[in-house]
C-alpha cells in the first residue's frame, strides 16, 4: 500500500522512458507502523541506472518511476512503534526488500528471494521507487546507522561494496593469484576485497589504462590494459581466481580464457546486456569452475563491518558529485576523457525548486 502523502511536498527525479528524466513535485510521505522517513543525502549512479536511462536495461520501464539504490541520508521521522534509530542519525539505505520467509531467505540467500523488491528497480510490477528523491520511506530494519568516522558519501558506497564483498567471498582467494576483469567501481572494490582477504597477488585489467593504474594506486599488484592482458594470456599466463566485473561479453571471454586450466575458478559479477551469451568452449577446454553472483546477501552490515575491520578507505571512488537539480549531467557522456568511477547525486538544503524537465538530446 503506497504511503500517504502529507501536505508537504518534495522533489523527485522521475524516469518515464529512455532519456526522459523529470524533476517533479510530489507529496512528502508519512511513515507508517514499523517505518522510518529518511532525508536523502547522497545517491550513487549505478550501471543499471544508466541502462534504464539509455533504454538498454534487461527490464523495460513500463511506468514512470524513481531510480537509485546506492544511497545514504539522515532519519527524519519515525513511524508508530519505532524506537530508533533516532531522528538525525546518519544511515545507509538497505535497498533489498525480500519476503523473509521463503526457502531462500531462511537459508541465508535472501538475495535470491523471488519476491525481492529492490529500490529503484523496474524488475517488479509495480516498479519500486528508489532514492533519487528528497525523502524516502523504508522499513526501520532497512536503515543501517553509520558509525562516527564513516561519512554519508561512504554510506552511499556500502551497496557496491556489499556487491564486491559478496563476489570476493564466493570462492577462496587466500594465497591465490587473482585477476579482476573490469576496473569500474565494482571491479576496484572487488580487487580491494580480494587483497584484504589474503590474495597472493591481485591484477586488474581494463580497457582504460587510467583505471588500471588507479587499481594499483589503491592496493592491486598489477594493472593491465585489455591488450596487455591478451598478450599475457597468449604467453601462457593464467590465474587461480578470476572475477569478471566488466559486464561485457568480451570481458567475460577474457575472464574465461584467463582461468588456470584444470583448477581455475571464475566468478561472473557484472551484468551482461540482455541477450548476451558466453562461450562455453573456454569453460570446457580448461575444465574451469564457473559461478556467478546476484547482488549480495545479508544486507549492508557485512560490508560496513569489513571496512571497519580492515580500515579500508573507499571514498576515492567518488570522482564526481552532481547537485540534484543538475541530475541530467550524471547521465551525460563526458565531453572529453572517460566517465568517472562513481558519480554521486548530492541533495542540498535548497534542493526544492520549481518543477523542471530534463530530456536527453541526441
Amino acid at each position: 500500500m503506497p504511503p500517504t502523502p502529507t501536505t508537504s511536498s518534495q522533489a523527485a527525479a522521475v524516469l518515464s522512458g529512455p532519456g526522459l528524466l523529470q524533476i517533479q513535485r510530489r507529496g512528502r510521505p508519512t511513515p507508517g507502523a514499523g517505518e522510518v522517513l529518511v532525508k536523502v543525502h547522497s545517491v550513487g549512479i549505478c550501471g543499471s541506472d544508466t541502462a534504464y536511462f539509455n533504454g538498454t536495461a534487461a527490464y523495460t520501464v513500463q511506468e514512470p518511476f524513481v531510480m537509485g539504490h546506492e544511497a545514504s541520508g539522515t532519519v527524519a521521522e519515525l513511524g508508530p512503534g519505532v524506537s530508533g534509530p533516532a531522528e538525525g542519525t546518519a544511515v545507509a539505505l538497505v535497498p533489498s526488500l525480500s519476503c523473509g520467509s521463503c526457502e531462500q531467505c531462511s537459508s541465508g540467500f535472501d538475495n535470491l528471494c523471488r519476491q525481492t523488491r529492490y529500490l529503484g528497480s523496474a524488475a517488479v510490477n509495480p516498479h519500486r521507487d528508489g532514492a533519487l528523491q528528497e525523502y524516502l520511506i523504508l522499513p526501520a530494519s532497512h536503515v543501517l546507522p553509520l558509525p562516527e568516522g564513516i561519512s554519508l558519501a561512504e554510506g552511499a558506497l556500502l551497496e557496491p561494496m556489499a556487491v564486491a564483498l559478496h563476489a570476493a567471498r564466493k570462492t577462496a582467494v587466500a594465497d591465490a593469484s587473482v585477476l579482476v576483469v573490469g576496473g569500474g567501481a565494482i571491479g576496484q572494490l572487488t580487487a580491494l576485497a580480494a587483497r584484504a582477504l589474503g590474495a597472493a597477488t591481485v591484477t586488474v585489467a581494463d580497457v582504460s589504462s587510467r583505471r588500471a593504474r588507479t587499481a594499483v594506486e589503491h592496493g592491486a599488484d598489477n594493472g593491465l590494459t585489455t591488450a596487455e592482458l591478451a598478450a599475457h594470456l597468449a604467453g601462457g599466463g593464467n590465474f587461480d581466481v578470476v572475477f569478471d566485473a566488466s559486464g561485457h561479453p568480451a570481458g567475460v571471454e577474457a575472464a574465461l580464457k584467463a582461468a588456470r586450466p584444470g583448477s581455475g575458478r571464475v566468478v561472473l559479477v557484472g551484468n551482461l546486456p540482455a541477450g548476451s551469451g558466453i562461450s562455453f568452449k573456454h569453460i570446457s577446454q580448461s575444465e574451469s569452475w564457473v559461478t556467478s553472483t546476484l547482488r549480495f546477501a545479508g544486507g549492508l552490515a557485512p560490508a560496513l563491518d569489513f571496512l571497519l575491520e580492515h580500515r579500508l578507505d573507499i571514498s576515492w571512488l567518488v570522482e564526481q558529485t552532481v547537485p540534484f537539480g543538475e541530475i541530467l549531467g550524471a547521465f551525460a557522456a563526458p565531453a572529453a576523457g572517460e566517465a568517472p568511477l562513481k558519480v554521486h547525486i548530492h541533495f542540498t538544503e535548497n534542493t526544492s525548486s520549481p518543477t523542471t524537465t530534463s530530456k536527453r538530446t541526441q
